[in-house]
């Protein structure tokens, strides 16, 4: 799951895959936005082909990419 994490946000923020790491800083570390945040959400509901909810307030409290892969698979697991 985490490289396939890590291959949206890196097409998403114009950014080398090999940079990121499951400790990698969203906000500091790679600049994500509120709207950038939004896209790599739409963008996992894609690959993942599930309803992720990108607007509620649980996705805006994730802060790296590691916390992002564990909040993607209690979504799943939820479904």
């Amino acid at each position: 799951m985490f490289d396939q994490v890590a291959g949206v946000i890196a097409d998403v923020m114009h950014v080398s895959r090999d940079t990121i790491t499951k400790e990698t800083m969203l906000v500091e570390d790679l600049g994500v936005d509120s709207l950038e945040m939004y896209r790599i959400l739409l963008a996992l509901e894609d690959v993942f082909d599930a309803q992720l909810e990108p607007a509620t307030e649980d996705w805006k409290k994730v802060r790296t990419v590691g916390e992002l892969c564990d909040r993607l698979k209690k979504a799943l697991a939820a479904m």
